[in-house]
């Protein structure tokens, strides 16, 4: 009797243990695939709006963009906010949801005839993004780096006086970070401008070229001070070119390495 008994509370048994697997997070916290459809959605938005800055000078503009992306999926701005918190203090499903980010962004890159390889500085035009990387990073003691870099080589489509605006979304961030974008010259010469952040949100830091020299890199690193135990979440990373508009050139505390010469 005892033993049909469990028999048959073990498929009950089994139901709940699979439905509790299978909702891996509270129910105030949007789904993983849904995150993850969101998240990629989000991307293309803000890609488009740097890409486009003419169009979205306002901020009413960019503001109307993510609402729209929101009524799309169904959810609030309160909404994401919350669930943005629960995965940041849930690393491994945070991970797991941007991983599907990106084969849900690859495969809309693939679905119109271009790799994400061949989406870099190449592209001609007043502005471009050069990002080569991946658009998020964690950065913790235990993470495979504290560092965000990245580095690109002079192409055909580079010109003398181009702004770089390195750009990224913080989450999670009790610490200050530095970082600094660096550019090589031909004649040997290296630049470098640096910024110290703290605190979440949008962060970006720019740096012009020498309109009388020709760059032959720019690269950039960024590094945050961590305590113990600290996770700090980069995410939405772009580098944007800009066209030099000569009347709105500008190049404030840009440094040079003397490499020992006085």
């Amino acid at each position: 009797m005892i033993m049909r008994c469990v028999a048959r509370l073990i498929p009950v048994v089994l139901a709940v243990i699979s439905m509790a697997g299978c909702n891996a997070v509270p129910e105030h916290v949007i789904p993983p695939e849904e995150m993850a459809m969101l998240l990629a959605d989000i991307h293309i938005g803000e890609s488009v709006v740097e890409i486009n800055r003419g169009d979205y000078r306002e901020d009413s503009l960019k503001k109307a963009l993510k609402q729209s992306i929101y009524i799309k999926h169904g959810v609030t701005a309160e909404q994401v906010d919350t669930s943005f918190v629960w995965y940041g203090h849930h690393i491994e499903e945070y991970i797991k949801v941007y991983d599907r980010v990106i084969e849900i962004l690859d495969k809309d890159v693939r679905e119109i005839g271009t790799t994400t390889d061949e989406v870099q500085i190449t592209v001609a035009g007043d502005s471009a993004d050069a990002w080569n990387g991946i658009r998020y990073y964690i950065m913790a003691h235990d993470a495979p780096s504290e560092y965000i870099s990245f580095s690109i080589n002079r192409d055909d489509n580079w010109e003398k006086g181009d702004k770089y605006q390195w750009r990224m979304k913080l989450f999670n961030s009790r610490s200050s970070m530095d970082w600094s974008i660096f550019a090589d010259y031909d004649d040997g010469s290296t630049e470098y401008y640096s910024e110290t952040e703290s605190g979440d949100g949008w962060i970006d830091i720019s740096f012009v070229l020498d309109t009388t020299k020709v760059a032959t890199r720019v690269y950039g690193a960024a590094r945050v001070n961590l305590a113990s135990g600290d996770r700090v979440f980069a995410d939405s990373i772009s580098l944007v070119r800009t066209r030099m508009n000569p009347d709105r050139y500008m190049r404030f505390n840009h440094k040079r390495f003397n490499y020992g010469k006085k």
